[in-house]
């Protein structure tokens, strides 16, 4: 009999973005995610157009985030939401719902990462996951993609002006 108890836990963040959902939406995509966030890659595994798309299938090898991540794209509702399932094998699931709602200047975005641990490992990085560390991380993303809205240019994070280490090291996304 498995003695193991997975923990979870659920965090938010809400974004003011500097453009309306339908130049929102096409960024939130692992191919095009390379143009605003450094220094992002992935793999695509399965897509039938390229890009994200329900049921997409990608990878991406970030240390920060626990190292190779199967990512899924299980929800996709074009300008106005789009979730991932993101698998640390061994490790942890992180479900990613990122909502898009216009608003008179832009686009109001709630990201909500629920966390689950699939090993005391993964439950130990749970537990190290602050408030605080998972708000820089967002903040970040955020400040990448007005960015990004704005110039059509990447920030790079040398030029970011946050704190640019999550969860004990340096994160990627």
């Amino acid at each position: 009999m498995n003695e193991f108890t997975a923990e979870r836990i659920v965090k938010s963040f809400t974004m003011h973005l500097c453009a309306p959902p339908a130049e929102v939406f096409p960024l939130l995509c692992p191919v095009r995610e390379t143009d605003w966030i450094e220094p992002w890659s992935c793999d695509m595994v399965f897509s039938t157009g390229g890009r994200a798309e329900n049921n997409a299938v990608f990878t991406t090898d970030f240390e920060s985030q626990g190292g190779t991540e199967i990512w899924v794209v299980c929800r996709y509702e074009k300008d106005r939401a789009i979730e991932f399932i993101r698998v640390t094998p061994g490790l942890k699931i992180n479900r990613m719902d990122i909502s898009l709602k216009a608003t008179d200047d832009g686009s109001l975005s709630v990201w909500t990462n629920t966390y689950t641990g699939l090993s005391e490992a993964g439950n130990r990085w749970i537990r190290n996951l602050t408030d605080e560390a998972f708000e820089l991380e967002k903040a970040a993303v955020e400040k990448m993609l007005n960015h990004y809205l704005k110039t059509g240019a990447m920030l790079k994070m040398a030029d970011l002006n946050l704190e640019t280490r999550y969860y004990g090291q340096d994160s990627h996304h």
